[in-house]
């Protein structure tokens, strides 16, 4: 069976830049269903910005700078949750609402929140999809420039918790050669699950929807980015 590239020493893991300012976008699809998505910018003097979709959930928070209050803006589906989030944020004392509203099923909360303390999300949140690439195995691909690496994945028999199988697997991984930082990554295949064996694969294929068809992809670019502030932010000067 093959390893997964998890199975890599720490040292030749695909990973994400520790620059100080960047912009990244990411996604991960499944069965044709956007699961994941985030997109996020961190500047050089401190301020941050991302917007993470998680299934029904809408999140997306600011920081002005590195010691400013943070502003978050949720939006889910049904009113129930707005008011268990309203509860939850009339307990704590560091948090005020500053607004909510209904859009048909979606409310919507915007808080704003004492900042002291508060670490930038967003290389943690772009860590997500550069950790979902590697239960696949790679070769590296010869290109003209000694600066970078392009990966394709591999199909193929894996050992994992369980072991799994691969099939159809395309698209590339782009990484600087010497640090293996993510660049950007597009990237498919069929995941079957259990499949130790090639009975076992056509065994559970044909009593279960497996395959699960996943795609990923992922942009990452050093330097600093414009960042204005969204215009959910609003100024009150009551609070």
């Amino acid at each position: 069976m093959t390893e997964p590239h998890a199975a890599n020493a720490p040292s030749g893991r695909f990973t994400v830049s520790e620059t100080d300012a960047f912009s990244a976008t990411g996604s991960l699809v499944v069965d044709g269903q956007v699961r994941l998505a985030f997109d996020g910018v961190v500047t050089a003097d401190g301020a941050w910005y991302q917007r993470v979709v998680d299934g029904g959930v809408v999140s997306a928070a600011y920081q002005p700078d590195a010691t400013g209050p943070v502003y978050r803006k949720r939006t889910i589906a049904g009113s129930d949750n707005v008011e268990q989030q309203r509860e939850l944020i009339a307990e704590d004392e560091n948090r005020v609402l500053l607004g909510e509203g209904q859009d048909g099923t979606n409310a919507t909360v915007i808080v704003k929140e004492n900042g002291t303390g508060v670490t930038q999300p967003v290389s943690g949140t772009a860590s997500v999809f550069v950790n979902s690439l590697v239960v696949a195995g790679y070769e590296a691909e010869e290109t003209d420039s000694s600066d970078e690496t392009v990966y394709v994945p591999r199909s193929g028999w894996y050992n994992g918790r369980e072991p799994y199988r691969i099939t159809d697997a395309s698209g590339e991984v782009r990484t600087d050669a010497n640090t293996h930082v993510v660049t950007s990554a597009n990237v498919s295949w069929d995941t079957t699950e259990p499949a130790g064996t090639y009975a076992e694969y056509l065994l559970v294929r044909s009593f279960s929807d497996e395959p699960t068809t996943y795609r990923i992809t992922f942009e990452f670019e050093s330097g600093d980015a414009a960042l204005e502030k969204p215009p959910w932010v609003r100024s009150n000067r009551s609070h």
